[in-house]
Protein backbone atom coordinates (compact mmCIF):
# COMPACT_ATOMS: atom_id res chain seq x y z
CA UNK A 1 0.00 0.00 0.00
CA UNK A 2 1.32 3.64 -0.80
CA UNK A 3 0.78 6.94 0.97
CA UNK A 4 -0.67 9.16 -1.12
CA UNK A 5 1.13 12.60 -1.21
CA UNK A 6 0.32 15.90 -1.44
CA UNK A 7 0.86 17.46 -4.58
CA UNK A 8 1.48 21.35 -5.37
CA UNK A 9 -0.68 22.95 -7.82
CA UNK A 10 0.91 25.06 -9.97
CA UNK A 11 -0.32 28.86 -9.74
CA UNK A 12 -2.92 30.20 -11.50
CA UNK A 13 -2.13 32.38 -14.50
CA UNK A 14 -2.42 35.68 -14.00
CA UNK A 15 -5.91 36.98 -15.47
CA UNK A 16 -5.02 40.14 -17.90
CA UNK A 17 -6.90 43.27 -17.04
CA UNK A 18 -9.24 44.47 -19.50
CA UNK A 19 -6.88 47.32 -20.84
CA UNK A 20 -3.93 44.33 -21.02
CA UNK A 21 -6.10 42.14 -23.45
CA UNK A 22 -7.38 45.28 -25.41
CA UNK A 23 -4.08 46.00 -25.82
CA UNK A 24 -2.86 42.51 -26.86
CA UNK A 25 -5.46 41.95 -29.18
CA UNK A 26 -4.87 44.92 -30.86
CA UNK A 27 -1.46 44.09 -31.31
CA UNK A 28 -2.10 40.97 -32.79
CA UNK A 29 -5.34 41.95 -35.19
CA UNK A 30 -2.90 45.40 -36.50
CA UNK A 31 0.27 43.04 -36.83
CA UNK A 32 2.38 45.87 -35.15
CA UNK A 33 3.51 46.30 -31.31
CA UNK A 34 1.32 48.59 -29.17
CA UNK A 35 2.87 50.46 -26.65
CA UNK A 36 2.13 51.32 -23.03
CA UNK A 37 4.04 53.54 -20.92
CA UNK A 38 2.78 55.56 -17.57
CA UNK A 39 4.13 56.05 -14.20
CA UNK A 40 2.73 54.57 -11.21
CA UNK A 41 3.45 54.90 -7.20
CA UNK A 42 2.20 50.98 -5.61
CA UNK A 43 0.02 51.36 -2.47
CA UNK A 44 1.61 52.35 0.99
CA UNK A 45 4.41 53.75 -1.00
CA UNK A 46 5.53 57.63 -2.48
CA UNK A 47 8.16 55.87 -4.64
CA UNK A 48 7.52 56.48 -8.04
CA UNK A 49 7.81 53.65 -10.94
CA UNK A 50 8.26 54.48 -14.20
CA UNK A 51 7.10 51.04 -16.59
CA UNK A 52 6.56 50.36 -20.67
CA UNK A 53 4.95 47.00 -21.80
CA UNK A 54 5.49 46.18 -24.87
CA UNK A 55 2.23 43.76 -26.74
CA UNK A 56 3.98 41.95 -29.58
CA UNK A 57 1.85 40.60 -32.44
CA UNK A 58 2.93 36.98 -31.47
CA UNK A 59 1.01 37.39 -28.51
CA UNK A 60 4.09 37.89 -26.18
CA UNK A 61 4.40 40.80 -23.87
CA UNK A 62 7.24 42.66 -22.21
CA UNK A 63 7.07 43.95 -19.31
CA UNK A 64 9.77 46.49 -17.98
CA UNK A 65 9.80 48.20 -14.41
CA UNK A 66 11.98 50.97 -13.62
CA UNK A 67 12.36 53.30 -10.07
CA UNK A 68 12.37 56.42 -10.80
CA UNK A 69 14.70 58.40 -8.03
CA UNK A 70 13.73 61.53 -7.17
CA UNK A 71 16.16 64.36 -7.43
CA UNK A 72 18.72 65.46 -3.86
CA UNK A 73 17.58 67.84 -2.35
CA UNK A 74 19.28 71.33 -2.96
CA UNK A 75 22.72 72.30 -0.66
CA UNK A 76 22.10 75.14 1.41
Amino acid sequence: MTAVGRHRRPPDPRLPTDADTDAWLRAIVEGRPVVEEGVVAFPGSTVPYGYRTVHRPNGATDRHLVRLDTAPPPSP
